[in-house]
């Protein structure tokens, strides 16, 4: 009986250790879906209209998290009581959720280049529509200047995004210092497009 024991014991311990893990995911889900809420309005001010959807992803990340806490607490719980009744509840919601992870990664799957040209399409129309230049003080130069410097690109495509932008009528430019491989450089002059100068494709990072 003891090595059943001794098994019983290490299997309660992992199942604590487990669900812990899973408190502490939760937890973080829930923080999350607070810091996107809280900052959605930003988000729409730099990507446009459709970014509103990020406070939608905020309050699933709030629900989901707070739905991962319980489960974390009933497993958690349950292990340290012994209950029975506790435990099986919990491993029928853990496989619920598992089928609907695999439901959930099929839709994704099916979805994902539609939502995506959907995503660079009204971020397009909001760098040409809202963006004022490199060194600008308003939310979505500041967020695209940001955006461009981090990832080493120019624009949603690349500097012919900025076509026809208010941008472009403003300044008679091709691009912003921002799209620079070196913002300070000489060359860097808003009409030298030299791949050597610029810095170009952006959308084949995101799966284009």
């Amino acid at each position: 009986m003891a090595p059943l024991r001794t098994g019983y014991a290490s299997l309660k311990t992992v199942m604590i250790c487990f669900n812990t893990i899973i408190l502490v995911v939760g937890c973080t889900m829930v923080g999350l879906g607070l810091w996107i809420k809280l900052g959605s309005a930003s988000f729409v001010r730099v990507l446009g209209a459709t970014s509103v959807y990020f406070a939608h992803v905020g309050y699933f990340c709030i629900v989901a998290g707070s739905m991962v806490v319980v489960l974390g607490f009933m497993g958690c719980w349950g292990a340290v009581q012994e209950n029975r009744c506790l435990l099986l509840t919990y491993f029928l919601i853990m496989l619920v959720i598992f089928i609907a992870e695999i439901a959930a990664a099929v839709v994704v799957f099916a979805f994902t280049s539609f939502a995506r040209s959907i995503v660079l399409d009204k971020s397009l129309t909001a760098l040409k529509k809202k963006y004022s230049g490199y060194k600008h003080d308003d939310i979505v130069s500041y967020g695209w200047n940001a955006f461009m410097l981090k990832l080493n690109c120019c624009g949603v495509h690349n500097y012919t995004d900025f076509s026809g932008s208010a941008f472009q009528i403003r300044t008679n430019l091709t691009y912003p210092k921002s799209c620079c491989k070196d913002p300070m450089s000489s060359a860097c002059n808003g009409r030298n497009v030299s791949s050597v100068v610029i810095n170009q494709e952006v959308a084949d990072r995101f799966g284009g």
